[in-house]
């Protein structure tokens, strides 16, 4: 899926999610700040990330300011997230001394088809605190800053259950072994800054609904991913991306009820000291940039009990959303295990750490390639291997149900978890030959074979070779508590 939401097409994506909601659907035109203070919209209350911890709600609420008798509105926000992921990884094997025997039909004969073999579990748990400034500038206009603080990001790979583990380990061969553990990583990885703006509010004019406009900028900070192990240790927690994401968002108030909708969009620019290569792509070189997301959303705020009088709401949010993340560079499942392999087939060294000679690319052809390869990239450290692979396209869907009481004027909290699933598709998806590139399709970069895309390594990426995700589940729990002025 190189051209659906090519890179910067997905910059022209409607805007993200925020809106207000009324008090009710009666609610009368210039009502007091402190009521609008109290009762955001379903559209407004997406200021925090919609794949994160926020009510669902949330998408629509916008502060504002120099509104009658409210010079002022700010609030500050407090969240953690607890994030579990875990996936299966599988190999394609067409190897017939290993995979042949496992492909035996009912009536004797061998499959044609590619096996997948289960090769090992991935799991990664995420714990984060997530602040949140938030500021109105002007009537529905809003400033806002998001620092997620990532304090424990741990990921390691084990072998899948009722697996023959000498045969995974044949599959497998040097590119890494089981089990693997990854370096405990902590920091940041971003920051944001982004502004929301309601033309429409519902509760200024009871005829209209929330609509929200959003754009946000995130920008990569903190020591860069690099692939590593616990024995090891470093590694870093930044991505090193610099992101915009648009959206927009809608909701209605219904007396106990508000649906609301929203559409976004986020794509991501690496920043130069990478190796998606973004900044000088090499001749070949077909994804330069992590996947993009477009994000369609749905769902309810349920409105059980409030007091309009004292500033007080309790509500339950349900959400179902599904995203499209596209064909990209990025960093993947086995991000840590290839990236910190030392087998030369994905190194391309000629000699091993302790100056032995390598084993790899013994023959005439492979040396030719080789010295070929080296020739072209080998003194640039950013095109050295760093794990980081081409992935193919694939679909999120997700679930969340939230729970918030507004329990005086200046206070709320929010609090719920979510379940997400992701496709199952390809890890390692780094097509040899670029047809968009001038010249011909061969083995070695140059000499007119300039389609040949020097990311590509065939020990992962070539058909029968690749790596695949499946059975990928991401369980989340989230509280929140935020102070309004």
């Amino acid at each position: 899926m190189r051209s659906i939401f090519a890179p910067m097409c997905g910059l022209l994506v409607p805007v993200v999610l925020l809106a207000t909601a009324p008090a009710g659907a009666d609610t009368a035109t210039g009502s007091t700040t402190g009521e609008r203070a109290a009762e955001h919209s379903a559209a407004d209350r997406a200021v925090w990330d919609f794949v994160h911890f926020v009510s669902p709600s949330e998408v629509v609420d916008v502060l504002d300011a120099f509104d009658g008798e409210d010079p002022f509105d700010l609030s500050l926000s407090v969240a953690y997230d607890y994030s579990l992921r875990r996936s299966k990884i599988t190999r394609e094997c067409r190897n017939p001394t290993l995979c042949n025997a496992r492909n035996v039909r009912d009536d004797g004969a061998y499959s044609e088809f590619v096996d997948f073999i289960d090769i090992a579990r991935y799991t990664q748990t995420v714990h984060t605190l997530d602040l949140l400034l938030v500021l109105g500038l002007y009537h529905d206009l809003q400033f806002y800053t998001r620092w997620p603080l990532i304090l424990s990001d741990n990921r390691s790979l084990d072998y899948e259950a009722e697996t023959d583990h000498n045969f995974v380990d044949n599959i497998v061969g040097d590119l890494f072994t089981l089990p693997f553990t990854s370096p405990e990583r902590s920091g940041i990885d971003y920051f944001t800054v982004g502004l929301s703006w309601a033309p429409f509010n519902q509760e200024r004019d009871p005829t209209e609904p929330n609509w929200v406009l959003n754009v946000e900028g995130r920008f990569g900070i903190g020591e860069l991913l690099q692939a590593s192990s616990e024995a090891e240790g470093g590694g870093g927690e930044s991505r090193g991306l610099s992101e915009v994401r648009l959206g927009m968002a809608l909701s209605r108030r219904f007396q106990y009820i508000e649906p609301f909708g929203g559409l976004f969009a986020m794509v991501g620019i690496p920043k130069n000291d990478t190796y998606h290569h973004f900044d000088n792509p090499v001749e070949g070189q077909i994804n330069t940039m992590p996947p993009v997301e477009g994000t369609l959303l749905f769902g309810m705020d349920i409105i059980p009990w409030e007091n309009l009088e004292r500033f007080q709401k309790l509500w339950i949010g349900l959400e179902i959303s599904g995203t499209f993340h596209s064909e990209g560079r990025t960093y993947s499942e086995l991000f840590d295990a290839l990236g910190s392999s030392d087998d030369c087939r994905l190194t391309y060294a000629r000699q091993n750490a302790d100056g032995t000679d390598s084993g790899c690319y013994d023959t005439a052809g492979e040396q030719s390639f080789l010295d070929a390869w080296h020739g072209a990239y080998g003194g640039d450290a950013l095109y050295r291997w760093s794990g980081m692979t081409d992935v193919e396209n694939y679909a999120t869907f997700m679930g969340r149900l939230t729970v918030g009481i507004q329990a005086a004027k200046y206070v709320k909290f929010v609090a719920g978890v979510g379940f997400a699933h992701d496709q199952e598709h390809y890890i390692t998806f780094t097509d040899e030959c670029n047809s968009e590139a001038p010249g011909t399709c061969g083995g070695v970069p140059g000499g007119g074979h300039e389609q040949y895309n020097p990311m590509t390594r065939e020990a992962i990426d070539a058909p029968g070779n690749r790596f695949r995700v499946q059975e990928t589940t991401v369980f989340d729990v989230f509280a929140a508590v935020t102070a309004m002025f």
